[in-house]
């Protein structure tokens, strides 16, 4: 299953949306994806074939504003390379949000949900950007949140690039433990770390199955 939390169009709030070919199903459920995850797969899958069957909305993908498709309520642990960030819950957007101008580095990977020790339930593509002096100051998450048993790979592939010149590649396994180890349900590791990136400058990330996303640098729109 593939999920989103976006801006409806028809009423300014956020809602939950079930991907289908290509469309984002406006779920009929109140709920927000977070709670959906905490009452497992099997309601999980229930609440998308209402969402497929009975959607209030229908929007064709590449025209919803994509909200971060979960709100973390704790610090989110975020590993890049030999580092750990604990990005606050306020510092986390979606792809759609504006990117903070004083954002100079891009730190790119993969973000999970957990549902207990060692398991994930789902997964979304994950930047973490820092400024010059290399602190952390916005976490985006999303647009696509995929559960586990939509993957057929044991890992996720990456690559970043600014108008089509690559600038970084890496990999996450997915049975990493340190997605899932540690307090909190959405933890975080970014292979990827982009050269300094300048004010402009429009970062395509491609997640592989995860899915691709594309922002620019300093925008406030």
């Amino acid at each position: 299953m593939r999920w989103v939390t976006y801006l409806s169009p028809s009423g300014g709030g956020t809602r939950v949306g079930a991907l289908d070919d290509g469309d984002v199903m406006g779920s009929p459920d109140q709920d927000g994806l977070d709670r959906l995850l905490e009452a497992g797969l099997a309601a999980l899958e229930a609440a998308h074939r209402r969402a497929v069957e009975g959607a209030i909305e229908i929007i064709v993908e590449p025209e919803a504003r994509m909200c971060a498709p979960v709100a973390p309520r704790t610090l989110v642990p975020v590993r890049v390379g030999d580092q750990e960030f604990e990005i606050h819950p306020e510092l986390v957007r979606g792809v759609d949000d504006a990117v903070l101008p004083e954002a100079r580095v891009a730190c790119v990977g993969v973000a999970a949900v957990a549902v207990g020790p060692g398991q994930a339930l789902a997964y979304t593509p994950a930047c973490l950007w820092l400024d010059g002096a290399g602190d952390g100051v916005q976490l985006i998450l999303g647009p696509v949140l995929t559960t586990a048993d939509e993957l057929e790979l044991g890992a996720v592939e990456l690559a970043t690039s600014v108008e089509e010149q690559e600038n970084g590649r890496g990999r996450v396994d997915l049975g990493d433990p340190r997605l899932t180890s540690g307090p909190g349900r959405v933890h975080a590791v970014l292979p990827i770390v982009t050269p300094r990136l300048e004010a402009d400058d429009e970062l395509f990330v491609d997640a592989g199955e995860l899915g691709t996303f594309e922002v620019r640098v300093g925008s406030q729109v």
